[in-house]
């Protein structure tokens, strides 16, 4: 029972580790975005996260041509059976403008 017991917790922490990328921007109101998700196996802090989200919004933005003005973000340190997760807003300005 205990082999068992620990074969279906090894499944289940894999199948948890596939499912810690970020479903992408997403618009939430006029000229406002978001991305949210969870960090990678390795990531412990949310701060890493919000990093590599906040890339992916400059990124977005720039391909727009615009540049990326964060708005708020959230986040959560990982902790026993939950993966660091973090949520950024962020609007895309054209370059030379302020921020709203």
């Amino acid at each position: 029972m205990r082999k068992e017991l620990r074969l279906a917790m090894l499944a289940s922490m894999v199948l948890m580790g596939c499912a810690t990328g970020t479903d992408g921007v997403v618009q939430i109101g006029p000229d406002l975005y978001m991305i949210g998700g969870l960090g990678k196996f390795t990531d412990y802090s949310a701060s890493a996260v919000k990093a590599r989200m906040f890339q992916e919004a400059a990124k977005y933005c720039a391909d727009q041509g615009r540049v990326m003005s964060p708005v708020n973000s959230t986040g959560k340190d990982s902790g026993i059976g939950t993966y660091a997760s973090a949520e950024v807003q962020f609007q895309c300005l054209a370059r030379g403008a302020d921020a709203r």
